[in-house]
């Protein structure tokens, strides 16, 4: 399983940037802590044996969001 973010920006001259970050594991057999993440109580991601809810912030490392904000942000800067 993968959760999957994509980001598009659409710059004044028209150009259009798209960006891509993925986080894969496995779906839970059972779910996790709700509150966090939309389906972060049901994604395992690889290396790890808890849902994404249930790790910290330093555990995660970065996500798929962040790595999609990350690239946009480099290519919109470089630019």
């Amino acid at each position: 399983a993968s959760f999957i973010c994509v980001l598009t920006a659409i710059l004044p001259n028209g150009e259009k940037i798209v960006c891509k970050g993925v986080t894969k594991g496995r779906i839970a057999e059972k779910c996790g802590t709700m509150g966090k993440l939309t389906f972060g109580p049901v994604l395992i991601p690889d290396g790890f044996d808890k849902v994404m809810n249930d790790l910290t912030e330093e555990e995660i490392g970065t996500t798929h969001r962040q790595h999609a904000w990350k690239e946009l942000l480099e290519k919109i800067n470089h630019k």
